[in-house]
């Protein structure tokens, strides 16, 4: 069983099915895994037994996957939260920089697609903009009731299209898991949207048995600073949403636009706090992206953007949340 194991490592390849390994060979195929920088052949490694894993992890093996931690995949993010709680401090804050070095390379990808939607504005023409037609023959029939006489570029309507600017809150569940899916889905998500607003305004909210601040909406926190908050949250199974949009929905009454909004990141499922559809009221737009989970919790995510008048997107795995959630960011409005 080794010898299959130590061979798909060397390939590249993820490892066959393995009903026992005993600590000393878990601890060899361990170093294989680092020399062949084989992160998934890792982290299976890390789910038969952490212990003998992090035996094998020293520091210097652990920077030594410095290159291939940082392609951007989920990997490494698995692999910290499997590790996290047996590993010394050392270890920890050096897995910790090549968790959000992947998350970051990742998020940054997403959002270098592009999210920013135009504002129309309507002025004076000009030979670089477009015109609105409807406007124009308007504005004519108004000035030249009786006849239009020599038509002037000052009697065009101009269109000038101008970035729009976003105002909004993103309330994400943190839930636990063992491999953290939801604190990576958290982080990713956070990061989408710090990298699709960094001129704008906006918060972030996680929510597990209660809600922690992230971001206020007013406050200047950086990207790294964002992540290591997420990642530093404990995996806990409780779900909280009543408390995510009650701070929320906190946060935006601190903007004084009417242009503001939410996005609610959640399988609906709530097992701790009320039911949180009386909350939608408090909202300009609430959208929500729909974890996978159980059916009553779908039912209540449909809700909550119906009442809160907002887009409801359902998405099949946490891989789709990203994209999804860029979508909404184009155009929240």
């Amino acid at each position: 069983m080794e010898d299959l194991a130590e061979a798909a490592i060397a390939a590249g390849d993820t490892l066959p099915k393995i009903d026992k390994l005993d600590l000393a060979s878990i601890e060899r195929l361990t170093e294989s895994a680092v020399e062949h920088e084989n992160l998934p052949a890792l982290m299976s490694l890390a789910k038969i037994n952490k212990y003998a894993v992090s035996n094998t992890l020293n520091p210097e093996r652990l920077i030594s996957l410095g290159r291939v931690a940082g392609s951007g995949g989920v990997f490494t993010p698995r692999l910290f939260f499997i590790m996290r709680g047996v590993l010394d401090v050392k270890r920890r804050k050096i897995l910790k920089r090549l968790t959000r070095t992947s998350i970051l390379k990742l998020s940054l990808r997403i959002a270098s697609e592009g999210l920013r939607g135009d504002l129309p504005v309507r002025g004076e023409y000009q030979p670089e903009s477009d015109f609105d037609l409807d406007a124009t023959m308007d504005q004519l029939l108004e000035k030249y009731p009786t006849g239009i006489p020599t038509l002037r570029r000052s009697d065009i309507i101009g269109i000038e299209r101008r970035e729009r600017k976003k105002n909004g809150v993103l309330i994400v569940d943190a839930s636990g898991s063992m491999m953290g899916e939801r604190n990576i889905n958290a982080a990713l998500s956070a990061a989408v949207m710090a990298y699709s607003m960094r001129h704008d305004k906006f918060g972030v909210i996680a929510f597990n048995t209660r809600a922690f601040l992230i971001k206020g909406i007013k406050d200047d926190l950086g990207i790294t600073e964002i992540m290591d908050k997420i990642l530093d949250l404990e995996a806990v199974g409780y779900t909280n949403i009543e408390d995510g949009l009650k701070v929320g929905a906190l946060q935006l009454r601190n903007l004084k636009t009417r242009f503001k909004w939410a996005i609610l990141l959640s399988d609906g499922a709530y097992n701790k706090g009320n039911d949180p559809r009386y909350l939608c009221r408090q909202f300009e737009k609430l959208h929500v992206l729909n974890l996978p989970g159980k059916k009553w919790g779908e039912r209540v995510c449909q809700d909550l953007a119906r009442l809160g008048g907002g887009r409801y997107v359902v998405v099949r795995s946490y891989h789709e949340v990203p994209r999804a959630l860029m979508k909404i960011l184009r155009s929240p409005w």
